[in-house]
């Protein structure tokens, strides 16, 4: 079994540091550790935690992605040894801890800039930046230079050997791939359970990208180093359809079945409905509808993808450049924390690793998922319109919804779906 397929059991949740907690740091993340993991999260993944630059700064803080020094943390999110100590708290509860790395850029005052300027893309009169995007605050990297390979390479190193489980790299698909090529093989020699997650972008962009001449790698080609990737190959068809912008259910679940011919046969997706890149799905979908949402994205075949706020359902996206913290609600009738919970105990079952893949639309607001293997069934229904009949290939008979325990009975090949999301095995 490929070592990849496990992940399609397992629930990444994602913290902005700065923003999660009142105390803004690590220790405010260590204290909310046994919250997270009852969530039902196996890989925790801090954003950016290292120093930011000054030069060119967006907002009073600056972006957690222009880094100033790899090296080092940013004391505003604590010490080094309030880091380590994260590290084996979370462990010590069976989480896995990945860190961002940014790795196309650094922050215009960065310390590789300061030490070799050699390192840096150069626009045609000589002067560093970057080569695309409203990206100010940030300069380029230039990886035909083999020391910047191996100083890169020897930071990456530098934080596995303190305990990092794995890294979710910013914009993977703009770094050269001579640095993946020299760098995985020796983190994994470090680490055989490394988990690599890749941001990788979106078509467009990347055709766009190399209409100007410069190298950009594909999903296809990113999977050669990484374990997953982002799903931004079809973030335009997600996107428009979460954010009611003129999509529909059927062309996203089109372009999600597509992904299973056009990938490696054990390919993961990282299957989130926000991030901190992305609007909160809470700002467009409420109620019911939102809990079939997230139902259907925890069913979908990948790794689940939470951001932290999400299980209370948040409705801002907290701001990159500014102290802004996240908008928690704890009440009972926005906490969805029982529901996110439970779908990840659900997607650990080995169907959901092992199991063939398939969607079928039911009119326009409803799709029929399903996993089959070993002679056995999962079927996930989910409504996103009023509660109507549907078809559903099992076998007549009384089923229990797996998400809330209640009977379901298929007539005639067909279920009456209410509001609520429905999963059933066979």
């Amino acid at each position: 079994m490929s070592n990849k397929k496990k992940l399609n059991n397992q629930t990444i949740y994602q913290v902005f540091v700065r923003q999660f907690s009142d105390s803004h740091d690590f220790n405010g993340v260590t204290a909310q550790l046994d919250r997270i993991k009852a969530l039902g999260a196996d890989i925790l993944y801090l954003m950016p935690f290292y120093p930011i630059g000054e030069k060119g700064r967006k907002g009073s803080v600056g972006s957690p992605y222009s880094i100033s020094d790899y090296r080092a943390i940013d004391p505003a999110n604590g010490t080094l040894e309030d880091f380590t100590r994260l590290l084996s708290e979370a462990h010590a509860r069976g989480l896995k801890v990945i860190i961002d790395m940014v790795l196309n850029h650094t922050s215009r005052d960065s310390v590789l800039l300061q030490r070799h300027p050699e390192w840096f893309w150069k626009d045609a009169d000589g002067n560093v930046g970057n080569r695309v995007g409203d990206w100010s605050d940030v300069c380029d990297l230039d990886y035909s230079d083999k020391g910047l390979v191996e100083e890169i390479t020897d930071i990456l190193c530098y934080w596995v050997k303190l305990g990092v489980d794995g890294y979710r790299m910013d914009v993977c698909s703009l770094v050269s791939e001579r640095l993946w090529k020299y760098a995985v093989p020796r983190l994994r020699r470090l680490n055989g359970n490394l988990f690599m997650l890749g941001e990788s972008v979106d078509l467009g962009f990347i055709r766009y990208l190399r209409s100007l001449g410069y190298e950009v790698m594909s999903d296809g080609e990113c999977y050669k180093y990484f374990d997953a990737l982002y799903c931004y190959d079809i973030g335009r068809a997600q996107g428009s359809f979460i954010e009611r912008k003129g999509g529909t259910l059927a062309r996203w679940i089109e372009e999600i079945l597509g992904q299973e011919g056009r990938y490696p046969a054990d390919y993961v997706k990282a299957r989130y409905l926000d991030n901190h890149d992305r609007k909160r799905v809470a700002e467009f979908w409420q109620g019911d509808s939102l809990k079939t949402l997230w139902a259907l994205n925890f069913y979908l075949k990948g790794v689940a993808f939470v951001y932290a706020g999400d299980e209370t359902s948040a409705e801002r996206q907290p701001s990159l450049f500014e102290n802004d913290a996240v908008q928690w609600a704890f009440d009972t009738s926005k906490d969805i924390s029982p529901l996110i919970s439970r779908l990840a105990s659900i997607k650990k079952r080995p169907i959901y690793r092992e199991g063939a893949f398939d969607a079928v639309m039911q009119g326009d607001d409803a799709v029929v998922c399903s996993y089959s293997w070993n002679n056995r069934k999962s079927v996930g229904i989910f409504v996103l319109g009023e509660p109507r009949s549907v078809e559903v290939p099992l076998p007549d008979g009384r089923y229990v919804n797996k998400i809330d325990g209640k009977t379901v009975y298929v007539r005639n090949g067909s279920v009456s779906a209410g509001t609520l999301p429905v999963i059933l095995e066979k």
